[in-house]
């Protein structure tokens, strides 16, 4: 197997629905790939924290939606599709499961009360490790980066790279944390990625003092500079993710 092959079969190899020789191959690849099993901590990591979430009542309107919307992939007007004769019954276990994510995701971006900023930003951090689109724009070209944010956002970012000091800029893309635009930048430093989300501070103190936090096995620092927020978050260890800390905040 190479590393697409993993990557498709990840989430089947966690519900231990691969056959004994494709396990075994996948295994193996294991072995021999780091970015794999990075997806694959990654992957097992963001159950965890789904399954943390607990049950949540979905808003009627979510839930109508859903229904209207299955009806359209089913062709059925009646309230009760049978899944496991339309799908077989491994196909509806799948597709529950997909829906139930969907639901569970869909009431934290409707909810932002209920989901922190930090589960929001280990959440995106982890999306951009599990899936081909950490960035948006490829490229280590500062004077690339910045400008392709123009029109997307209402400020514009701190676009520096620290290829020389051996924290290379990969890029950015644009995503959203509590419902706001924010300029994400990914660097890199050895293996390890980091996240760099961007945003303008809704706080009167612009104080530039930083702020540790640790979880699931990441390190997050925030700190607010001129009117923008900063948060980074990365696996690489706390040492050296301030070290890059400062190079951005200079």
């Amino acid at each position: 197997m190479d590393c697409k092959d993993v990557q498709n079969r990840i989430e089947a190899y966690l519900d231990g629905e691969l056959t004994l020789s494709d396990r075994r191959d996948f295994e193996e690849h294991l072995t021999k790939c780091k970015n794999c099993n990075v997806a694959l901590e990654n992957l097992r990591m963001l159950n965890r924290s789904v399954q943390k979430l607990g049950y949540v009542h979905s808003p009627s309107a979510l839930r109508k939606n859903i229904k209207a919307g299955l009806r359209d992939i089913t062709g059925e007007e009646g309230p009760g599709f049978n899944w496991p004769q339309l799908l077989g019954f491994g196909g509806a276990t799948a597709a529950m499961a997909s829906i139930a994510m969907w639901l569970v995701m869909s009431f934290m971006i409707a909810n932002p009360m209920q989901a922190t900023m930090t589960d929001e930003l280990i959440a995106a951090h982890v999306r951009s490790l599990m899936v081909d689109h950490a960035t948006d724009i490829k490229s280590s070209d500062s004077h690339t980066v910045k400008p392709w944010f123009n029109g997307k956002l209402d400020f514009s970012p701190v676009v520096k790279d620290f290829a020389s000091q051996g924290f290379p800029l990969l890029g950015g893309r644009l995503e959203y944390l509590q419902q706001q635009p924010v300029a994400a930048l990914v660097y890199q430093r050895r293996s390890h990625m980091i996240n760099v989300f961007i945003n303008r501070s809704a706080e009167n103190d612009q104080t530039a003092t930083l702020h540790e936090l640790k979880r699931q096995g990441y390190t997050i620092l925030n700190w607010r500079k001129q009117g923008l927020e900063f948060r980074v978050i990365s696996d690489l260890n706390a040492k050296e993710l301030k070290q890059f800390s400062t190079l951005l905040n200079v």
